[in-house]
């Protein structure tokens, strides 16, 4: 299982390099939109991070979409071994 700091650095990184965010004043009571992600780009988001982290995390129910970043950390964390 990777390190919940090692977990967040890579979310961030993925972010940074996809959407061309700056994500240094990202914390994980961000919201997903403060940071300037909308919909479409949570919902790739969640692809990605499928893919990086190697993990499923099947279908996210519309209102199970997280938020924050610290809702996805959760997510993230709930679907690693």
């Amino acid at each position: 299982m990777t390190l919940p700091n090692a977990t967040f650095d890579k979310l961030l990184a993925i972010i940074a390099q996809q959407y061309h965010l700056d994500v240094s004043k990202v914390t994980l009571s961000t919201s997903l939109a403060d940071a300037g992600l909308d919909s479409l780009a949570t919902a790739e988001l969640l692809f990605s991070i499928e893919d990086e982290f190697k993990i499923n995390l099947g279908d996210v129910a519309s209102d199970a979409v997280p938020s924050s970043f610290g809702e996805l950390m959760t997510l993230i964390e709930s679907h690693q071994k």
